[in-house]
């Protein structure tokens, strides 16, 4: 009884374990995949890299060319020990978690730390100082060694600064006419546009003396509106005290001769002790116009020359007005004349086809003119006449022939008729067909001297 009380235990224990298997074989795929998730992954081994990235041992020290700066939460703030003489380097995260140990250095440690961190910031200033300034413009800027080019040019720097906008537009036109009375290779006609707009602001030194300042636009309005200057200013000391090339000018302080300001040429300073030298090379490009207005007008003066008036556009009446015109005006103010014409006719080509008031007409050249003013070859036959008779039709012959003539009044057969009484077109006389009458208001008459 006592020996299968003891095994008994024994039994209930293998019975409980086989039914726990049982049971951990009837779990899913899927909790099994749960169950794998939860499993703790192993760190991956350490790698020795090719550049490693190590923490400065100071703030501030460079870190590497690739590694980034620290961020603008972390702060580092050194403080000086009393008692043990030493300056402590306190780095921290937000002002108050201290997220490395304190670092401390003897004072000259400190000496040589600082030196070093002033001298990397100077040089880091002056390369991105550099870099700047060659990259501002679309020309970098060039230095020049040599001690003559530094004394010449006060410097050994060139900077030209450009500024402005240039634009070519390029294209082409093609016609076709479809037209059979041209040639088919000549039907289609191709042609090149080019056309360019530059507007160009240039400013440059060279050194501290020359300086180059030049403006162009293509498109200028006037020419002196496109400046050109050269200004070499040399030192206190120097004979050359500037040069002028270019747009110059010189003004002077006296009234009696007045400088000019458009010029174009060369300028030159020069100092030789007390005496200073000026001189000028140059072409004028403007001129000095005194301009008078009243009541909103504005008046000029100006003379014009016999042959500068306007062709066809003065005419006399008859070469009787021409003879006594220079003495008529001898007495100005008043005009001596003893002819006022009360009425007159100017008939002209229609150019504008307005047949409202048009006529055939027949003009002479010796109508109305005295004997002596009368063609050579027309005198005798058929003109006859009197000298030194007034402008009128009753001067010569002429007009009582030609207008009893019905032949030249028919105006159809007037050439022959004319032409056989001696006179020659275009010499003598000239046919003009609807012909068109000036209104008063289309020309100006002076009834005293004989002309329009």
């Amino acid at each position: 009884m006592t020996e299968r009380s003891a095994k008994l235990p024994v039994f209930l224990l293998v019975r409980w374990a086989a039914l726990l298997a049982l049971l951990l074989l009837g779990v899913t795929e899927a909790d099994a995949h749960l169950f794998g998730n939860l499993v703790l992954q192993v760190d991956s081994p350490e790698v020795d890299l090719i550049w490693p990235i190590q923490d400065p041992p100071a703030a501030g020290q460079p870190t590497g060319g690739i590694d980034l700066q620290d961020p603008n939460n972390i702060s580092n703030e050194w403080i000086y020990d009393p008692n043990t003489g030493q300056y402590i380097l306190n780095s921290s995260v937000g002002g108050s978690f201290d997220y490395r140990p304190p670092m401390s250095m003897t004072l000259d440690e400190y000496l040589q730390y600082d030196l070093e961190r002033a001298m990397e910031t100077y040089w880091l200033e002056r390369v991105e100082e550099d870099s700047e300034a060659g990259m501002k413009g679309l020309i970098p800027e060039i230095k020049v060694r040599g001690e003559a080019f530094d004394r010449i040019f006060g410097g050994n720097t060139i900077n030209i600064r450009p500024q402005g906008s240039a634009e070519v537009i390029f294209g082409i036109n093609t016609s076709r006419t479809d037209n059979p009375r041209i040639p088919v290779d000549q039907r289609r006609i191709t042609t090149f546009n080019f056309d360019q707009r530059i507007q160009l602001n240039l400013v440059g030194n060279i050194g501290e003396k020359l300086k180059i300042n030049t403006n162009y636009n293509t498109e200028a309005t006037f020419d002196f509106e496109n400046q050109v200057k050269l200004d070499y200013t040399g030192y206190e000391d120097e004979i050359i005290q500037k040069i002028e090339a270019g747009n110059v000018s010189l003004p002077l302080n006296g009234t009696l001769i007045q400088g000019s300001q458009s010029l174009f040429g060369l300028k030159t300073e020069l100092r030789f002790g007390r005496l200073t030298a000026t001189a000028i090379f140059s072409q004028e490009k403007g001129q000095r116009r005194n301009v008078q207005v009243s009541g909103g007008a504005q008046t000029n003066t100006f003379d014009i020359k016999a042959d500068d008036y306007e062709a066809n556009k003065y005419y006399f009446l008859s070469y009787f007005f021409r003879e006594q015109y220079e003495d008529a005006l001898r007495t100005l103010p008043t005009v001596n004349s003893e002819v006022q014409i009360t009425r007159v006719e100017v008939w002209v080509t229609n150019t504008r086809f307005d047949f409202q008031q048009n006529r055939n007409i027949i003009g002479f050249t010796d109508l109305g003119e005295s004997i002596e003013h009368v063609s050579p070859e027309l005198i005798g036959s058929p003109i006859n006449g009197a000298p030194g008779q007034f402008a009128s039709n009753d001067a010569n012959t002429l007009y009582q022939q030609v207008s009893t003539n019905t032949g030249i009044r028919s105006f159809v057969n007037s050439s022959s008729a004319l032409q056989s009484l001696g006179l020659q077109a275009a010499r003598h006389y000239e046919k003009l067909e609807s012909a068109r009458m000036l209104q008063p208001n289309e020309y100006t008459l002076n009834n005293r001297l004989g002309f329009i």
